[in-house]
């Protein structure tokens, strides 16, 4: 028959399914939440089916049961979620940036819905974030993912998940990374308002028949646009490099978890 597939080849598929689907719905772009759920799942069944004869199942034997196989199904899924979601901090250290920058042009109450995570970030850092998955898109890193799908298998082979020390510190270098990025981004823009702002109060003290609050308030806005602007240069280099280092924390995350 056509469709007659052995069951432990079947057993193989589905494991690999669970593993993709779980990286899929927590990476960059494709786990958006503008994705629908339809798509997501036909992405993760076509990209499993391509994976899957590049994948060496030799040795692997399934476990028996409902406890233990529901163990192994678990164990797949937080494979996929640590690489799907550490990869997405990248993103969190701009949306960090692009807070600090709205917040110190006077934007701290000028929210709108992020759509890819159904919650409220400031006008900048929707700005920001935006610009940074188009540069994501541009470098083609989102083939980064498609390709790390098929090499995770063998850097952590199917039942070989391992959560070691050396994985728990990767962890905490890519969220320090995330504090460094989002200063590293917001820092030329923040500086320039620190010293309006000082200049700003110079004013006040020298000339008081100036009403500040209200040359205050554009002059911010006008100076933190401006230095956006000036410094896109900047943010496209320190993004393309973000990414890159995203790139080898993704290997490393497997590396670490396969031993």
């Amino acid at each position: 028959m056509l469709f007659d597939f052995p069951l432990h080849k079947i057993q193989q598929f589905i494991f690999v399914f669970i593993r993709v689907g779980a990286i899929l719905i927590s990476v960059p772009f494709f786990g958006s939440g503008n994705v629908p759920a339809r798509l997501k799942t036909s992405l993760a069944f076509l990209v499993s089916l391509i994976a899957y004869p590049l994948i060496k199942f030799d040795g692997i034997i399934f476990p028996l049961g409902v406890f233990p196989l529901s163990i192994a199904l678990a164990s797949e899924v937080f494979i996929g979620l640590i690489i799907g979601y550490a990869s997405r901090l990248v993103f969190a250290g701009v949306q960090m940036a692009g807070h600090l920058i709205g917040f110190q042009m006077g934007f701290g109450i000028v929210n709108v819905i992020d759509p890819s995570t159904s919650s409220q970030v400031s006008v900048t850092s929707q700005f920001e974030n935006i610009l940074a998955m188009l540069i994501f898109l541009s470098i083609n890193a989102h083939h980064w993912f498609l390709k790390g799908i098929v090499e995770s298998f063998s850097l952590v082979p199917l039942l070989g998940f391992h959560f070691t020390g050396a994985v728990a510190n990767i962890m905490v270098d890519i969220f320090k990374n995330v504090f460094i990025i989002g200063i590293k981004l917001g820092a030329p823009v923040i500086a320039a308002l620190f010293f309006t702002t000082i200049a700003l109060g110079l004013v006040a003290r020298t000339v008081p028949q100036i009403n500040v609050f209200i040359i205050g308030f554009p002059l911010q806005i006008g100076i933190g646009l401006l230095m956006m602007g000036l410094t896109m240069s900047f943010f496209n280099m320190a993004m393309k490099g973000a990414f890159i280092q995203m790139g080898n924390d993704m290997y490393l995350l497997m590396k670490g978890m396969g031993h």
